[in-house]
């Protein structure tokens, strides 16, 4: 018999939303570390170990957690769109799709975008420097991973801030809970992201441009290289919506990391190299994707004490694991300087994000130069309030004076 978890029945802290879900992560862990949420309809882990063995064993199926959506919600156009993401592939195909957008996105193709990001950046921070007071959010955590994908993609800039909010009704649409409103307003978003993009891509075919769209079009030395219009309309959408909310979402939880942990910041100050440390231990200690999209299984599989039956969805949650004890000393600190930090903040396995150098690079940009900048950096007075956006973490509004 599972432990009973005292905590109130008219809150699930195993989604996002709720202000302080590590505790009861804690006391899930002790108790019934592979867990079944009725709230998310499967199981979740929250025990490091489990984690990484899940994430790595090829007995589950993304494949077949579409086909269970679109069984549940019909052939929608957000569930055509999401059929075709790389996120919900499995192995062959998925190497062939990562392969392609591997290679636009690794490091040092990332890297070339350093100045322009830095520029995007500075001219935020010029415009807000005489204001004093500023919500980190939407004033400067929200804008930037939009302009940097539209400037990769060379998407014009009048047509920037309409795309904007396509891509922010396809990721509400991303749950690891799916409601009939949640997939309706996905349905709307997809219809103008995706005929948007066809007509940037058929704009694009041929054209023999240097910006990353054009580049994903060129056709390669192999076959396995070629993508068609449709690949590219998707591997484009994936672009906007998996760099979007996360990167805004680890912005502004590193900021609050930050002004909450003083010392931190002053040693971070001090010494601005530790930038890439303090981000990475942002995205341990408050990750902005707290939960991956399930899995199914394709047989039954035992983890822990538990075994799954073939057909049911399993997830981790990435808060609960990246505060595991037996796996990180002392894990509720936040630590700017530490050294062992194999966290799960972008998954593990095939799953882990092709966009991880991007969103590092422009969070280390992004915070960096906010705490050079504004050294009086402050909360402002006020409750903190989070978005529950399915399997995200972030903040609805980040009040700050300076």
């Amino acid at each position: 018999m599972r432990a009973a978890l005292d905590f109130p029945d008219d809150i699930d802290p195993t989604l996002p939303g709720y202000p302080d879900p590590y505790t009861y992560f804690h006391r899930l862990r002790e108790a019934d570390p592979v867990h079944f949420s009725r709230a998310m309809n499967g199981w979740v882990l929250t025990r490091y170990h489990d984690a990484t063995e899940y994430l790595r064993d090829r007995r589950y199926s993304r494949v077949k957690l579409v086909e269970d959506i679109r069984a549940n919600f019909g052939d929608s156009p957000i569930v055509r769109l999401q059929s075709g993401e790389l996120s919900f592939t499995d192995a062959p195909e998925h190497a062939r799709l990562k392969n392609v957008m591997g290679k636009l996105l690794a490091p040092q193709a990332v890297e070339s975008m350093r100045g322009e990001i830095e520029t995007f950046v500075g001219a935020i921070l010029d415009r807000l420097l005489s204001r004093h007071r500023m919500d980190v959010i939407s004033d400067f955590a929200y804008e930037l991973p939009a302009e940097t994908i539209c400037a990769m993609l060379d998407v014009p800039r009048q047509d920037r801030i309409r795309l904007r909010e396509y891509v922010e009704g396809v990721v509400l649409a991303r749950g690891v809970v799916r409601t009939p409103e949640m997939i309706a307003a996905g349905d709307r978003a997809a219809r103008e992201l995706v005929g948007y993009l066809t007509e940037l891509v058929r704009e694009r075919r041929g054209r023999g441009g240097n910006d990353f769209l054009s580049e994903l079009l060129r056709p390669g030395e192999h076959d396995d290289r070629h993508v068609t219009d449709e690949e590219a309309v998707i591997m484009a959408e994936q672009f906007f919506t998996a760099g979007h909310a996360t990167t805004r979402n680890l912005i502004g939880n590193a900021i609050l990391a930050l002004l909450r942990n003083p010392d931190e910041m002053r040693r971070l100050r001090d010494d601005p190299t530790l930038i890439e440390s303090a981000i990475e231990e942002t995205l341990r200690y408050d990750p902005p994707t707290q939960a991956p999209s399930p899995q199914i299984a394709l047989e039954d599989v035992k983890i822990g004490d538990r075994t799954i039956r073939k057909g049911e969805r399993v997830s981790v949650l990435f808060g609960a694991t990246n505060r595991d004890p037996a796996r990180f000393e002392d894990p509720d600190r936040f630590d700017i300087t530490r050294a062992d930090n194999e966290h799960l903040g972008f998954s593990f396995g095939i799953h882990f994000c092709v966009g991880a150098s991007l969103a590092r690079l422009e969070a280390q940009i992004a915070v960096g130069a906010l705490v050079a900048r504004m050294p009086e950096l402050r909360l402002a007075s006020g409750t903190l309030d989070w978005r529950r956006m399915g399997r995200f973490r972030g903040l609805v509004a980040l009040p700050a004076e300076f």
